[in-house]
């Protein structure tokens, strides 16, 4: 028995240490595998400023059983002074024994005026389980819609046919 062999031995022992405590942490862990691997909800700087005047009001994922079909439908409430675009919704999806199956991100482009309610809904040919029955969903992401910083000019309409007034298009330059 020489020096290869002891070591050899104390790599196994220890790779099977690791083996065993990754072991105990995932039968530790309430959510399996998906708690594991998935990483923590974060809420972006812009968003955290803007929660507490625009919320998620009603939220509901459902999964057809026949085409894996994805409906989901958010309707958000913007109680703030400024209107809102980019709704960025992150919803945890459960199964029926209330086990994390993963998760699953909407954005809503459109702009939800200030002191408004917008509802939107999606229809999405995606491959999440059939077995899901719950979600829990929270805006994640949000930008304030600024004004925007060009003004088109729009030039009187005049008949078809009619001249054009001194000012308006159709006069010597």
């Amino acid at each position: 028995m020489n020096g290869k062999f002891w070591g050899n031995i104390g790599l196994s022992a220890v790779v099977l240490c690791l083996v065993a405590f990754a072991v105990t942490k995932f039968n530790a862990s309430s959510n399996g595998i998906a708690g594991i691997l998935l990483p923590e909800i974060t809420v972006s700087d812009s968003a955290a400023e803007l929660l507490h005047s625009v919320s998620l009001v009603q939220s509901n994922v459902k999964v057809a059983q026949k085409n894996e079909m994805v409906d989901a439908s958010f309707t958000i409430e913007n109680k703030g002074g400024d209107d809102v675009k980019n709704i960025a919704i992150l919803c945890t999806l459960f199964d029926s024994a209330g086990v994390e199956k993963g998760r699953d991100k909407w954005v809503v482009y459109d702009t939800v005026k200030a002191h408004d309610k917008g509802s939107f809904t999606f229809y999405n040919k995606m491959f999440i389980s059939n077995s899901i029955v719950r979600s829990d969903c929270q805006i994640v992401d949000m930008q304030v819609a600024l004004a925007p910083k060009v003004k088109a000019h729009h030039a009187a309409a005049a008949d078809h046919g009619a001249a054009a007034g001194d000012t308006g298009h159709g006069s010597t330059h």
